[in-house]
């Protein structure tokens, strides 16, 4: 039997994920599929299907470590497992982790890219991320940190210098605190912040704000992750 690990993004809906992906969800033996994937990609599916999904802030959620043991264990058995992730497989997404597990199991891997919501959202506004002519590149970074506190996740002063557009995952909780951090390194408080809260769900939200005002934005209007933060003059793009 041939053993295969295959990670897949699955995009925010099922209009986003590629034509591989779909493909390889139908000829997987098990699916791991997040909790933040469009369900009706599960029809595609004609082997198991077990939800591994994740909640933020959770003690009780499934931990990253159970994961792998599930990874393992199938692909023990010989069978070729799909893991289901949503947005990009790339970005914030342990994948590094799990494609360790699968090669300690001596299995083959392959890796089928997603589209990460950072770009969902921007094309929703008609916008992008970069611009050539004043905004040369882009950042990801997380909200929250394995370990640690904030001051000492990252190099704020550089951050704010960049010049970049910054763009936050995983960042609802803790938006007043980098906010904080950014203006406290030079940023200016009146540069733009762009929040997409359940993108492409019948939730979805999108909403404007500034660097200086974040905080208390995302109190008075009750702002819930899964969330996608954007800050940086590229907002002002936005059609």
């Amino acid at each position: 039997m041939s053993k295969k690990l295959i990670i897949v993004g699955a995009g925010l809906n099922r209009g986003s994920m590629t034509l591989a992906g779909a493909d390889a969800v139908r000829t997987a033996d098990v699916v791991l599929y997040d909790r933040l994937i469009d369900k009706t990609l599960l029809e595609y599916a004609s082997g198991t299907c077990i939800d591994v999904g994740k909640h933020p802030y959770d003690k009780n959620c499934i931990l990253q470590k159970d994961i792998n043991e599930i990874i393992t264990a199938h692909l023990t058995e010989g069978k070729t497992v799909v893991r289901l992730k949503g947005g990009d497989s790339s970005v914030f997404a342990r994948t590094a982790e799990e494609v360790e597990a699968a090669r300690a199991a001596g299995a083959d891997v392959e890796v089928i890219a997603g589209v990460t919501s950072a770009s969902v959202l921007s094309a929703k506004l008609k916008s992008a991320l970069t611009d050539r002519r004043n905004i040369p590149g882009v950042v990801f970074i997380t909200g929250h940190t394995k370990e640690g506190t904030l001051d000492d996740a990252y190099n704020w002063e550089a951050l704010a210098k960049l010049g970049l557009t910054i763009v936050v995952y995983m960042g609802v909780k803790n938006l007043g605190g980098i906010a904080d951090r950014l203006i406290k390194n030079g940023m200016e408080a009146s540069v733009p912040v762009l929040i997409g809260e359940n993108i492409e769900t019948a939730g979805e939200r999108i909403m404007f704000t500034s660097l200086g005002d974040a905080g208390r934005f995302v109190e008075e209007n009750a702002v819930k992750h899964p969330a996608t933060i954007i800050i940086g003059e590229i907002v002002n793009h936005a059609g």
